[in-house]
This record gives C-alpha cells, structure tokens and sequence, in this order.
C-alpha cells in the first residue's frame, strides 16, 4: 500500500513516554496510510526495546531507526531521508495525536496535491492532561479546506512545528539541512522548507495534541536560560537564512519568516530578563548590538511590552539596564 504520510518521531530516553504516543497512532482509522518513523537518538534507556516492541508487531506501518544521539535536528534529517510517505510531518515522543484529527487530515491530503497544510493544534496541560489552548494558525479568516495559491498567504500566519504538514518532496528538496546537537531547531524547520512551497491549505481542526508545562522540557524558563546559546545559534542561523533568501521569495513567505523571526528574537530578550541582571546586561547589550545591523523589521521585533522596555533601554544605551530589570523583576512586569 502507498502511504500517505511519514510521521516522525525523535525518541531520546522516551521508555515512559512513546507508548501514549505511539497508541494514539494506533487509534487512527488511517493507520495502514501511515509510515511510522521512530528515530531512536541514542536513548540510554528501555525506547530501543519499547519501539521495537510495536515495529514487530506492525511491521507495516512502524519502522525503528537507531543512531548514535545527533539531537532532534538530527533525527528530522534522518527520517526526512528515511520517509516513503507522500507527505511529511513531526511529533515528539512525548506527545501525541488527535486520532480523529489525523484521520480528517489523512483523508484531506489523499484527495488533495498540496505542498503545505496547517492544522490548529491544542496545548495540554503537563499537570492533569487538560486542554489549555486551542492554537489556530489562521488569523485572517481564509477559507479552509481548499488549496490556495502561496501568495494568499497573510503577514499573520505563526508557523509552529505542531501546526505544519509539508509534502515530501518539499522537505526532501529543502534537504538535510537542520542544525544538530542542538535544541530549538523547530525553529529551523519552519522556515527552510518554505522556499520550496507553493501552495497550501488551512484545515480548521486540531491534530497535535502538545503537552505543555513539564520542569524539563526545552521551553522551560530556567532550561531556556542554561541553552540560550544554542537558542542564540539557532536565532542568527534563521537570520542569515532570511538574508539570504528575502530578495528572490515572494512577499508573503518572506513576512511570515520575519514574522516567525521575530518571535524567536522576542524569546531572546525574554530570556535574558529573566536572568540575574548583572549576569545578563554583557550578553543583551552584545545580542542588540549584533542585531542592530540586522533587517529593520527584525531588529524592531514584535508589538508587546518585552520589545518596548528593550527600546526603551536602547535610548539610554542600556546604561540603567541592571537597576530597572532588577525593578521589573521585583514588580513581576517582565
């Protein structure tokens, strides 16, 4: 049987985690359309045995590929050349699938030639499992589930990693090409393929289902503060992709990069603020600065209160910077 979309799946030290992952998949009226790819990276405990478990017993449709540990960039670029089925997605081990969800996607994209799609996406609460928030990519009202033209693509659209289905030949014409041994380079992956696309569509119900909220995951405040440089190398990574690129793609991809950019530069600034001030005022003035020479619309960053107290430190050339952010912190307004 033809597939008609590769799912995969970066494992690291995921014993506990893969099996609800894994089951939701397995809940999927599609399933025997799925090309299950378990990328194994190096996991020091029982993922290895626990993927293998299922890849015996649906040999069809789950396939286990072991690695040496190359970080989530390397297991995208592994599976990316690894995958057979039509259309390309990613789901990390510790979250799961909306079964009827990814049903009506699989049932969209096997009717449909499009080489990119967006789905809602629900944030889950890592606590109790409830739902929290309903994320939509679509801001602007355009029709959903019909294919449009790139160019309908609005300056609004947020690209998140939960939200993108990309075709294949897309992800395989972008190439292996992510960053590794590196976190945050979603980021990456929602930006590079996007010179290959061009069409897409908008699908208004939610397939991701990310859990939100865990003490060590990456987007944690206190992990985010000990990894900024490699949140800082994925940042100026994207940036020289925009710069490179920004004169020979159309308008509307290239707003969606910068839009896209400047979130990442606005979590940028967010991390040093929470850091001790005086730890943190040589690596915010040097990040600024390095920015400064950077594309107007990505220097100015996002609308919001963290890009206005930074504007406001610039007109003083961040001279007062360590006596306010110790303020702002004490009053909670950063």
């Amino acid at each position: 049987m033809n597939k008609v979309l590769s799912i995969s799946i970066a494992a690291y030290n995921a014993e506990n985690d893969i099996k609800k992952c894994l089951d939701s998949l397995l809940k999927c009226k599609c399933f025997d359309n799925l090309d299950i790819i378990v990328v194994n990276d190096g996991s020091k405990d029982g993922t290895k045995q626990v993927a293998e478990q299922y890849e015996s017993k649906y040999p069809q449709s789950i396939r286990v590929v072991n690695k040496e540990n190359g970080g989530h960039g390397s297991t995208i670029n592994t599976s990316i050349k690894n995958a057979v089925g039509k259309y390309y997605k990613i789901l990390d081990s510790d979250d799961w699938v909306s079964s009827d969800g990814l049903d009506h996607l699989v049932e969209f994209l096997n009717s449909h030639d499009v080489d990119m799609v967006l789905n809602q996406y629900e944030e889950v609460d890592y606590n109790d499992h409830s739902k929290k928030k309903l994320m939509d990519p679509n801001q602007d009202g355009i029709p959903n589930n019909v294919v449009h033209q790139v160019g309908e693509l609005t300056k609004d659209t947020v690209l998140f990693m939960h939200s993108l289905t990309f075709s294949t030949k897309v992800m395989q014409d972008m190439g292996s090409i992510i960053d590794e041994h590196c976190f945050y380079v979603d980021m990456e992956y929602c930006i590079f393929p996007l010179i290959h696309v061009k069409s897409f569509a908008y699908l208004d119900f939610p397939v991701y289902e990310y859990l939100l909220g865990s003490a060590t995951q990456s987007m944690n405040m206190q992990i985010l503060i000990n990894r900024r440089d490699q949140h800082l190398k994925v940042i100026k990574r994207i940036i020289s992709f925009y710069e490179e690129h920004s004169s020979t793609i159309i308008e509307s991809i290239r707003d969606i990069i910068a839009l896209r950019i400047k979130y990442a530069v606005y979590q940028q600034y967010l991390i040093y603020l929470h850091m001790k001030p005086k730890e943190s005022k040589s690596e915010v003035v040097a990040f600024d600065h390095w920015l400064s020479a950077k594309p107007d619309e990505i220097y100015q960053g996002p609308q919001g209160h963290v890009m206005k107290y930074i504007k406001m430190n610039r007109g003083t050339h961040f001279f007062f910077y360590t006596l306010l952010t110790t303020i702002a912190q004490k009053v909670k307004i950063i």
